[in-house]
Protein backbone atom coordinates (compact mmCIF):
# COMPACT_ATOMS: atom_id res chain seq x y z
CA UNK A 1 0.00 0.00 0.00
CA UNK A 2 2.76 2.15 0.57
CA UNK A 3 6.06 1.28 -1.22
CA UNK A 4 5.94 0.43 -5.25
CA UNK A 5 7.48 -3.23 -5.87
CA UNK A 6 7.56 -3.89 -2.10
CA UNK A 7 8.54 -7.26 -2.85
CA UNK A 8 11.95 -6.15 -3.77
CA UNK A 9 11.88 -2.58 -1.99
CA UNK A 10 11.62 -3.60 1.23
CA UNK A 11 14.07 -6.48 2.09
CA UNK A 12 16.56 -4.52 -0.02
CA UNK A 13 16.02 -1.50 2.37
CA UNK A 14 16.13 -3.55 5.26
CA UNK A 15 19.64 -5.35 3.85
CA UNK A 16 21.37 -2.14 2.89
CA UNK A 17 20.56 -0.91 6.48
CA UNK A 18 21.30 -3.80 8.87
CA UNK A 19 24.07 -4.11 7.14
CA UNK A 20 25.23 -0.60 7.06
CA UNK A 21 24.67 1.02 10.24
CA UNK A 22 26.36 -2.16 11.77
CA UNK A 23 29.35 -1.88 10.23
CA UNK A 24 29.31 1.62 11.01
CA UNK A 25 28.68 0.80 14.68
CA UNK A 26 31.23 -1.64 14.75
CA UNK A 27 33.59 1.10 13.72
CA UNK A 28 32.29 3.43 15.91
CA UNK A 29 32.56 1.22 18.67
CA UNK A 30 36.20 0.33 18.01
CA UNK A 31 36.84 4.08 17.94
CA UNK A 32 35.37 4.96 20.99
CA UNK A 33 37.37 2.11 23.32
CA UNK A 34 40.58 3.40 21.77
CA UNK A 35 39.69 6.84 23.01
CA UNK A 36 37.96 6.15 26.26
CA UNK A 37 41.13 6.27 28.34
CA UNK A 38 40.41 4.29 31.61
CA UNK A 39 36.91 2.48 31.90
CA UNK A 40 37.08 3.28 35.65
CA UNK A 41 36.67 6.75 34.75
CA UNK A 42 33.35 6.10 33.44
CA UNK A 43 30.52 7.15 33.16
CA UNK A 44 32.37 10.37 34.22
CA UNK A 45 30.60 13.07 36.06
CA UNK A 46 27.86 13.47 32.73
CA UNK A 47 26.33 10.46 33.48
CA UNK A 48 27.15 9.52 29.58
CA UNK A 49 29.66 7.63 28.85
CA UNK A 50 29.74 8.82 24.76
CA UNK A 51 30.06 12.21 25.92
CA UNK A 52 32.66 11.87 28.39
CA UNK A 53 34.94 10.45 26.36
CA UNK A 54 34.26 13.35 23.93
CA UNK A 55 34.88 15.66 25.94
CA UNK A 56 38.05 13.93 27.17
CA UNK A 57 39.71 13.92 23.27
CA UNK A 58 37.68 16.88 22.32
CA UNK A 59 37.65 19.56 24.55
CA UNK A 60 34.80 21.47 25.24
CA UNK A 61 34.39 23.50 22.52
CA UNK A 62 34.09 20.68 20.04
CA UNK A 63 32.11 18.27 22.12
CA UNK A 64 29.18 20.64 21.91
CA UNK A 65 29.40 21.24 18.26
CA UNK A 66 29.28 17.58 17.34
CA UNK A 67 27.13 16.93 19.79
CA UNK A 68 24.56 19.10 18.08
CA UNK A 69 24.77 16.28 15.30
CA UNK A 70 24.68 13.60 18.03
CA UNK A 71 21.04 15.50 18.79
CA UNK A 72 20.19 15.72 15.27
CA UNK A 73 20.59 12.11 14.47
CA UNK A 74 18.94 10.89 17.75
CA UNK A 75 15.79 13.15 16.44
CA UNK A 76 15.70 11.95 13.29
CA UNK A 77 15.66 8.01 15.21
CA UNK A 78 13.16 9.06 17.13
CA UNK A 79 10.61 10.51 14.06
CA UNK A 80 11.49 7.21 12.47
CA UNK A 81 9.87 5.15 15.34
CA UNK A 82 7.21 7.74 15.61
CA UNK A 83 6.76 6.93 11.96
CA UNK A 84 6.46 3.14 12.67
CA UNK A 85 4.25 3.43 15.63
CA UNK A 86 1.66 5.73 14.24
CA UNK A 87 1.44 3.65 11.18
CA UNK A 88 0.80 0.63 13.66
CA UNK A 89 -1.57 2.15 15.83
CA UNK A 90 -3.40 3.25 12.72
CA UNK A 91 -3.60 -0.09 11.28
CA UNK A 92 -4.83 -1.83 14.41
CA UNK A 93 -7.39 0.73 14.85
CA UNK A 94 -8.50 0.62 11.56
CA UNK A 95 -9.09 -3.51 11.75
CA UNK A 96 -11.05 -2.29 15.34
CA UNK A 97 -8.30 -4.13 17.49
CA UNK A 98 -8.37 -1.38 19.69
CA UNK A 99 -11.34 0.40 22.29
CA UNK A 100 -11.43 2.95 20.23
CA UNK A 101 -14.52 2.98 17.46
CA UNK A 102 -12.30 3.19 14.72
CA UNK A 103 -11.06 6.76 15.30
CA UNK A 104 -7.20 6.17 15.21
CA UNK A 105 -7.81 4.15 12.46
CA UNK A 106 -9.21 7.17 9.89
CA UNK A 107 -7.90 9.05 7.43
CA UNK A 108 -8.12 12.82 7.80
CA UNK A 109 -9.72 14.20 4.66
CA UNK A 110 -7.70 17.08 4.27
CA UNK A 111 -4.33 16.00 4.35
CA UNK A 112 -5.03 12.25 3.69
CA UNK A 113 -2.73 10.78 6.31
CA UNK A 114 -3.63 9.17 9.45
CA UNK A 115 -3.79 12.32 11.92
CA UNK A 116 -5.22 11.45 14.62
CA UNK A 117 -2.85 8.23 15.51
CA UNK A 118 0.06 10.43 14.79
CA UNK A 119 -0.81 13.06 17.42
CA UNK A 120 -2.38 10.04 19.45
CA UNK A 121 1.02 8.21 19.48
CA UNK A 122 2.78 11.50 20.39
CA UNK A 123 0.53 11.93 22.93
CA UNK A 124 1.30 8.44 24.50
CA UNK A 125 5.10 9.07 24.03
CA UNK A 126 4.80 12.15 26.28
CA UNK A 127 3.41 10.06 29.20
CA UNK A 128 7.00 8.26 30.09
CA UNK A 129 8.88 11.00 29.98
CA UNK A 130 6.69 13.27 32.29
CA UNK A 131 6.07 9.81 34.42
CA UNK A 132 10.10 10.42 34.88
CA UNK A 133 9.60 13.51 36.71
CA UNK A 134 7.42 11.53 39.23
CA UNK A 135 9.04 7.95 39.41
CA UNK A 136 12.19 7.61 37.16
CA UNK A 137 11.95 3.69 38.56
CA UNK A 138 8.55 3.34 36.44
CA UNK A 139 9.86 5.50 33.84
CA UNK A 140 12.77 3.34 33.44
CA UNK A 141 10.72 -0.01 33.50
CA UNK A 142 8.60 1.60 30.77
CA UNK A 143 11.85 2.57 28.75
CA UNK A 144 13.67 -1.02 29.36
CA UNK A 145 10.74 -2.34 28.02
CA UNK A 146 10.67 -1.38 24.90
CA UNK A 147 13.64 -2.91 23.44
CA UNK A 148 11.89 -6.56 24.68
CA UNK A 149 8.46 -5.73 23.33
CA UNK A 150 10.15 -5.33 19.53
CA UNK A 151 12.17 -7.70 19.88
CA UNK A 152 9.22 -10.10 20.47
CA UNK A 153 7.01 -8.45 17.21
CA UNK A 154 9.82 -10.25 14.98
CA UNK A 155 9.26 -13.50 16.64
CA UNK A 156 5.67 -13.65 16.13
CA UNK A 157 5.24 -13.88 13.02
CA UNK A 158 8.69 -15.99 11.85
CA UNK A 159 7.09 -18.47 14.30
CA UNK A 160 4.21 -18.38 12.90
CA UNK A 161 4.91 -18.87 9.89
CA UNK A 162 6.71 -22.36 10.71
CA UNK A 163 3.80 -23.21 12.93
CA UNK A 164 0.86 -22.73 10.22
CA UNK A 165 2.50 -23.24 7.61
CA UNK A 166 0.07 -26.03 6.77
CA UNK A 167 -3.18 -24.79 7.92
CA UNK A 168 -6.03 -24.28 6.04
CA UNK A 169 -6.58 -20.65 5.87
CA UNK A 170 -2.89 -19.92 5.21
CA UNK A 171 -2.14 -19.25 1.37
CA UNK A 172 1.64 -18.34 1.55
CA UNK A 173 3.33 -16.71 -1.61
CA UNK A 174 7.40 -16.89 -1.46
CA UNK A 175 8.82 -13.83 -2.63
CA UNK A 176 12.11 -12.90 -4.35
CA UNK A 177 13.88 -12.62 -1.21
CA UNK A 178 12.59 -16.37 -0.06
CA UNK A 179 15.23 -18.92 1.61
CA UNK A 180 13.97 -22.35 0.65
CA UNK A 181 13.97 -25.66 2.15
CA UNK A 182 16.78 -26.50 5.23
CA UNK A 183 18.52 -22.93 4.68
CA UNK A 184 15.36 -20.82 5.60
CA UNK A 185 14.33 -23.45 8.55
CA UNK A 186 18.24 -22.82 9.89
CA UNK A 187 17.86 -18.79 9.37
CA UNK A 188 14.20 -19.02 11.55
CA UNK A 189 15.41 -20.95 14.06
CA UNK A 190 18.98 -19.43 14.83
CA UNK A 191 16.39 -15.91 14.30
CA UNK A 192 13.90 -17.27 17.32
CA UNK A 193 16.74 -18.62 19.64
CA UNK A 194 18.61 -15.50 19.83
CA UNK A 195 16.11 -13.42 20.16
CA UNK A 196 14.39 -15.44 22.73
CA UNK A 197 17.94 -15.78 24.56
CA UNK A 198 18.38 -11.70 24.05
CA UNK A 199 15.00 -10.92 25.37
CA UNK A 200 15.55 -13.20 28.55
CA UNK A 201 19.06 -11.24 29.44
CA UNK A 202 17.62 -7.56 28.69
CA UNK A 203 15.52 -8.67 31.65
CA UNK A 204 17.89 -8.97 34.09
CA UNK A 205 19.28 -6.07 35.96
CA UNK A 206 22.24 -4.58 35.39
CA UNK A 207 23.36 -3.78 38.77
CA UNK A 208 23.96 -5.82 41.86
CA UNK A 209 23.27 -6.13 44.62
CA UNK A 210 19.68 -5.57 43.13
CA UNK A 211 17.19 -3.24 45.23
CA UNK A 212 13.86 -1.86 44.33
CA UNK A 213 15.69 1.39 42.48
CA UNK A 214 17.67 -0.74 40.36
CA UNK A 215 15.32 -3.77 39.66
CA UNK A 216 14.65 -4.33 35.95
CA UNK A 217 10.53 -4.45 36.04
CA UNK A 218 10.07 -4.54 32.27
CA UNK A 219 9.25 -8.77 32.29
CA UNK A 220 7.09 -7.84 34.53
CA UNK A 221 5.03 -5.19 33.15
CA UNK A 222 5.22 -7.03 29.96
CA UNK A 223 3.37 -9.84 31.67
CA UNK A 224 1.33 -7.26 32.69
CA UNK A 225 0.18 -6.09 29.51
CA UNK A 226 -0.18 -9.70 27.50
CA UNK A 227 -2.07 -10.50 30.50
CA UNK A 228 -4.61 -7.25 30.18
CA UNK A 229 -4.59 -7.45 26.19
CA UNK A 230 -5.13 -11.39 26.21
CA UNK A 231 -8.24 -10.86 28.67
CA UNK A 232 -9.97 -7.90 26.97
CA UNK A 233 -9.37 -10.08 23.56
CA UNK A 234 -10.83 -13.10 25.33
CA UNK A 235 -14.00 -10.96 26.65
CA UNK A 236 -15.12 -8.67 24.19
CA UNK A 237 -12.49 -8.02 21.22
CA UNK A 238 -13.07 -11.53 20.06
CA UNK A 239 -16.63 -10.22 18.10
CA UNK A 240 -15.31 -7.71 16.05
CA UNK A 241 -11.37 -7.96 15.67
CA UNK A 242 -11.06 -10.41 12.66
CA UNK A 243 -7.21 -9.81 11.78
CA UNK A 244 -5.62 -6.75 9.56
CA UNK A 245 -7.55 -5.76 7.18
CA UNK A 246 -6.32 -4.14 3.79
CA UNK A 247 -7.75 -0.78 2.98
CA UNK A 248 -6.30 -0.32 -1.22
CA UNK A 249 -9.23 2.00 -2.64
CA UNK A 250 -10.43 2.60 0.57
CA UNK A 251 -8.51 5.78 1.45
CA UNK A 252 -7.09 7.23 -2.29
CA UNK A 253 -10.70 8.70 -3.28
CA UNK A 254 -13.16 7.76 -5.26
CA UNK A 255 -10.69 7.55 -8.41
CA UNK A 256 -9.63 3.53 -8.07
CA UNK A 257 -13.22 2.45 -7.49
CA UNK A 258 -14.45 4.76 -10.77
CA UNK A 259 -11.33 3.20 -13.31
CA UNK A 260 -12.23 -0.32 -11.58
CA UNK A 261 -15.92 0.72 -12.51
CA UNK A 262 -14.69 1.62 -15.60
CA UNK A 263 -12.64 -1.11 -16.64
CA UNK A 264 -15.65 -3.31 -15.85
CA UNK A 265 -17.41 -1.32 -18.11
CA UNK A 266 -15.42 -1.79 -21.11
CA UNK A 267 -14.55 -5.53 -20.44
CA UNK A 268 -18.77 -5.64 -20.55
CA UNK A 269 -19.01 -3.53 -24.07
CA UNK A 270 -16.22 -5.66 -25.46
CA UNK A 271 -17.63 -8.78 -24.37
CA UNK A 272 -21.26 -7.75 -25.80
CA UNK A 273 -19.60 -7.07 -28.78
CA UNK A 274 -17.89 -10.55 -29.05
CA UNK A 275 -21.43 -12.19 -28.57
CA UNK A 276 -22.94 -9.78 -30.98
CA UNK A 277 -20.77 -11.18 -33.66
CA UNK A 278 -21.00 -14.77 -32.36
CA UNK A 279 -24.69 -14.74 -33.22
CA UNK A 280 -24.12 -12.99 -36.30
CA UNK A 281 -21.29 -15.26 -37.67
CA UNK A 282 -24.04 -18.32 -36.44
CA UNK A 283 -26.92 -16.13 -38.83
Amino acid sequence: EEVQRAAYAAPSAIFVAVFGTGLIGWLLNIVMVLCSGPLADLPGPSGMSFFQIMFLRMGTTGTFLLWVFVCFTAFAVVQTALQATARTLYAISRDHGLPDRGVLGTVNSKTKTPLYAVWGITFICVLPGLLDLASPIAANAIFALTTVALDLSYVVPIACRRIFRNHSDVHFQAGPFYMPGALGWAANIICVTWTLFVTIILCFPTDLPTTPRTMNYASVIFGGVLTLALTWYILDAHKYYKGPQGNVGRHLGDNALSNESSDRNVVGVIADGDDERAKTGEK
